[in-house]
C-alpha cells in the first residue's frame, strides 16, 4: 500500500533511552514558546510523526510496553494537531493546506498502526487498534474540509471510513 506521505525521521534517542526525557523536554518547550497556531499544528504534527515512527522501531525491537506508550502520545500529538486546525477554522482562519496534510498524515498513522497491530502481542492487539481511532478522526474531519472546498481528494487504501 502506498501513500504519498512520509515520516519525519524519529532520530538515534528513542523513548527507551536515558537521553529521552531531555528530547520530550525540548519538545514541550517547543510548542509552549510557539505562538503562531498553524505552526503549532505543523509541530504536533511533526512529534506525532517522529513518536510513530519510534514507535515502530520498539515494536520491532520488541520493547512493547514502551512501543505502546509512544504510539498513544504520538496519536494524540496527532489528535492535537487536528484540534488546532479545527479552532483555526473556528476562527476563520484557512486550512487547507494542514488539512490536506492531516489526511495524508491520518492514512499514513493507520498504515504504520496496522504494520504495528502484525507484530504486537495478541493482548496489545485491542488496545492497540483503539487507536487506531484518533488517526480515522482526523482523517474524517480534515477529509470534509477538502470536500466543502472541493478539493481533489487522496485515495484511501481503507476502503469505507
Amino acid at each position: 500500500m502506498k501513500i504519498d506521505y512520509y515520516l519525519a525521521y524519529p532520530g538515534v534517542v528513542l523513548p527507551n533511552s536515558p537521553l529521552w526525557p531531555l528530547k520530550a523536554l525540548r519538545d514541550k518547550l517547543w510548542l509552549l514558546i510557539t505562538s503562531n497556531e498553524s505552526k503549532k499544528a505543523e509541530l504536533n504534527l511533526l512529534f506525532a510523526d517522529k513518536r510513530l515512527g519510534a514507535a515502530k522501531i520498539l515494536f520491532d525491537n520488541k520493547d512493547y510496553e514502551t512501543g505502546y506508550t509512544t504510539l498513544t502520545k504520538a496519536e494524540k500529538y496527532l489528535e492535537q494537531a487536528g484540534n488546532i486546525g479545527s479552532d483555526i477554522r473556528a476562527k476563520g482562519g484557512d486550512t487547507t493546506e494542514l488539512s490536506n496534510t492531516l489526511v495524508k498524515a491520518s492514512l499514513k498513522h493507520r498504515q504504520i498502526i496496522e504494520e504495528i497491530i502484525l507484530i504486537a502481542p495478541e493482548d496489545a492487539k485491542p488496545k492497540i487498534v483503539e487507536l487506531e481511532n484518533y488517526a480515522i478522526k482526523v482523517y474524517q474531519t480534515n477529509l470534509d474540509v477538502l470536500k466543502a472546498k472541493g478539493l481533489p481528494l487522496p485515495e484511501n487504501p481503507f476502503c469505507c471510513d
